[in-house]
């Protein structure tokens, strides 16, 4: 039984994390993490804050966060209207507005 369980989930690779503190962790700053799942290559949290504070010499202050797992979809939102910019492809108004609010957001 066991081994089919195993064989079964053979390709499934899921962390799960309920609190994360950073400080200073690997120099990517300060911050907490709330319920973080790592599937695959993906990272998605439920609540997340980091700021990574500068150094004096070349770091400047700079923030990242996620909430309710929206990075990540929206981050891959903003890579597919970038693509269809750089491959000539007319954007619908709507499309202009998610593509200024996602570079207002990500940028």
């Amino acid at each position: 039984m066991l081994k089919k369980i195993s064989w079964k989930f053979r390709k499934t690779h899921i962390t799960i994390s309920p609190l994360t503190i950073f400080i200073n962790n690997t120099w990517e700053g300060w911050g907490f993490d709330i319920l973080n799942i790592n599937s695959g290559l993906n990272s998605y949290s439920l609540f997340k804050l980091v700021w990574i504070l500068p150094n004096g010499a070349e770091k400047k202050l700079s923030f990242s966060g996620d909430f309710l797992f929206l990075r990540t979809p929206l981050f891959k939102s903003l890579i597919d209207l970038e693509d269809s910019i750089l491959w000539g492809s007319k954007l619908s108004k709507w499309d202009e507005i998610k593509y200024w609010a996602l570079n207002l957001i990500f940028k």
